[in-house]
């Protein structure tokens, strides 16, 4: 009976360690394309909801949270 260890590690520490092999401008790249695709994805939410139905304010300030914004 093999035995072993798994430790699950969310997204964000993943992230947190790519950031501190990143320098400060390109930190601020990835951040400014995130942002960028992000609101791409809401508006592209908003305009299609018939698709992904009504999103409320609330709804999507618990999406940023998601994505640490």
């Amino acid at each position: 009976d093999e035995t072993f260890s798994f430790k699950y590690s969310p997204g964000k520490l993943r992230g947190n360690q790519y950031k501190s092999m990143m320098s400060k401008e390109e930190l601020e790249e990835e951040q400014r394309v995130q942002r960028e695709q992000l609101a791409a994805i809401f508006r592209l939410m908003k305009e299609k909801n018939d698709t992904f139905g009504e999103m409320s304010e609330g709804d999507m300030k618990e999406q940023l949270r998601l994505y640490d914004i």
